[in-house]
């Protein structure tokens, strides 16, 4: 119980880090911008996105989160 809870802030972190970067990816890329809201299909496309950008980015932080378990300690 106590790595879940050592983990989960870092899930949350890398699902907010994915979101925001697949979001920010969308508005700054005109032609990406145009694809998805101009066509029928669209959202799924923007869903799938963000899917694989939270997916990367929370097993990303999950994985450094652990890495640096042992090192934590010696930081302080």
């Amino acid at each position: 119980m106590e790595l879940v809870r050592y983990v989960l802030p870092h899930f949350i972190a890398g699902c907010v880090a994915g979101i925001l970067a697949a979001v920010v990816l969308v508005a700054t890329n005109p032609p990406l911008h145009n694809l998805i809201f101009h066509s029928d299909g669209g959202w799924l496309g923007f869903g799938l996105l963000i899917f694989g950008f939270v997916v990367t980015f929370s097993q990303a932080a999950i994985g450094a989160a652990i890495m640096l378990i042992g090192q934590t300690d010696d930081l302080q």
